[in-house]
């Protein structure tokens, strides 16, 4: 008796190489040859399928839903997605005519798409991801409309950090706050000052590291006339008696001279200051806040700072986290200043998804600085419409790679699975000839389709 196509050593040596699974059945669905990958696909051996109906393989849990029995009722050619243990696959099913044998047979085969339906869904679930913080943003721009900066922000970390701001804001308790450069001290100061009893009085801000030791005591508490050769005929009125009845926002207090620190300690305990070249005492009510990216605990024991001063200025410590400890605000923030920037500019610029992972997963060491500053040159510097990844400089591509990305066959993780999966949606298309078609066949609905087809300019 003449051997079947699929009894023939040669035909089961080149099938057994393929890395995706290929089921043969006749027009009974009766299984009549698998190779080695379908095995491991279904996860049971030759004997368990061979010679049984898809029907009862299906109830045995091996595949869902069966391809064969779909073209076996339609005649024609069935593309569908099967689950089998934990596992998606692509599974085509085509019928087969052997004229010399007067019978049709049931070819299907099976692609492993596991891995790149689960990127596809991260991708899907990244997309909701933005349009929700695209949405909060706007919430936020609403809510804070009287707010020309307002602290954005829906980490844990930010928020416990807003609970405590609304805790200290309505008393008049003295406050430092602390954070590296860039994390937006002066902007938590203004915030405490808008929550607080005193919002419609004066908020007055004075970087101590920005004025020369030789004229900041005389900018913070103001002089007598003749005080000093070159002062103001008239004298003139300090900042702190500027901010009488609002807030004193000391920035980088580390800095302030050793010799002025004890007309500093004055003005804290007792609300009191002899200007320069005067001698009679002023009374003032301010609210003040320091702040500073240096430890003063550390600088009280090396005698840089004094320790007096220091117990007075921390009667309320809040410490503000860098960017990289919350992620979660990195996206809304982006957005603000990006919106920001093109309105400044007049652009109509968009950010790729891409673009976003990289900002997302960048450390940011200059915090939110930094990050005002990059959405600003990316804005001014884009070559094109929609700014992409190559838009960053060199070095937070760099770190971002070696920080995230593994290397396969000379590509990123992203890139590789990028490859896989237009390669994927080529074959669909091609296979199935409608848009509608192809989704279905992938699995994924006809919009998401198209976003891909955009995307790879297919």
């Amino acid at each position: 008796m003449k051997k079947k196509f699929y009894e023939d050593e040669h035909f089961s040596r080149v099938f057994n190489h393929l890395k995706d699974g290929i089921f043969i059945a006749d027009k009974y669905g009766t299984a009549l040859w698998i190779n080695n990958t379908s095995s491991k696909q279904m996860g049971a051996p030759r004997s368990r399928v061979i010679g049984r109906n898809v029907i009862d393989l299906e109830k045995d849990g091996l595949f869902n839903p069966s391809v064969t029995k779909m073209v076996l009722e339609k005649k024609e050619t069935v593309t569908i997605v099967q689950t089998s243990k934990d596992r998606q696959y692509l599974a085509t099913g085509y019928l087969i005519e052997i004229a010399e044998e007067e019978t049709n047979y049931i070819l299907v085969h099976v692609k492993d798409i596991t891995e790149t339906v689960r990127a596809s869904l991260k991708l899907e679930k990244a997309e909701a991801l933005l349009q929700k913080y695209w949405d909060e943003l706007q919430e936020i721009k609403s809510r804070q409309s009287e707010s020309v900066e307002p602290v954005i922000g829906k980490s844990k970390k930010h928020e416990e950090m807003l609970d405590l701001i609304n805790r200290v804001a309505t008393v008049d308790a003295t406050i430092l706050l602390n954070g590296e450069t860039g994390v937006g001290k002066s902007l938590v100061a203004s915030e405490i000052h808008k929550r607080s009893n005193r919002a419609d009085q004066p908020f007055v801000q004075i970087n101590c590291s920005a004025i020369p030791e030789n004229l900041l005591e005389s900018e913070l508490f103001g002089y007598k006339k003749g005080a000093f050769t070159g002062a103001n005929s008239s004298g003139k009125v300090g900042l702190v008696e500027k901010a009488h009845g609002g807030t004193l926002f000391l920035d980088e207090i580390a800095e302030l001279p050793i010799t002025l620190q004890p007309k500093l300690l004055q003005l804290v305990q007792e609300k009191s200051f002899i200007p320069v070249g005067g001698t009679n005492i002023k009374k003032v009510d301010v609210r003040i806040i320091a702040a500073t990216n240096q430890n003063l605990l550390e600088m009280v024991q090396k005698r840089r700072f004094r320790e007096d001063l220091y117990y007075r200025l921390n009667v309320v410590s809040i410490q503000i986290p860098p960017l990289r400890e919350r992620k979660d605000d990195i996206l809304p923030l982006v957005y603000h200043y990006f919106e920001q920037f093109k309105l400044k500019y007049g652009k109509t610029s968009t950010l790729s998804t891409e673009l976003l992972e990289y900002l997302q997963e960048y450390s940011w060491p200059g915090n939110i600085r930094e990050l005002e500053n990059m959405m600003e040159r990316l804005v001014v510097t884009a070559r094109f419409n929609s700014i992409e990844i190559t838009d960053l400089s060199n070095k937070v591509i760099q770190e971002v790679q070696q920080r995230s990305h593994f290397i396969i066959n000379g590509q990123s993780l992203s890139d590789y699975l990028e490859g896989i999966e237009k390669k994927m949606i080529q074959d669909a298309l091609q296979e199935h000839k409608s848009t509608r078609k192809a989704a279905h066949a992938l699995g994924i609905t006809q919009s998401s389709l198209m976003r891909r087809i955009r995307k790879f300019n297919l």
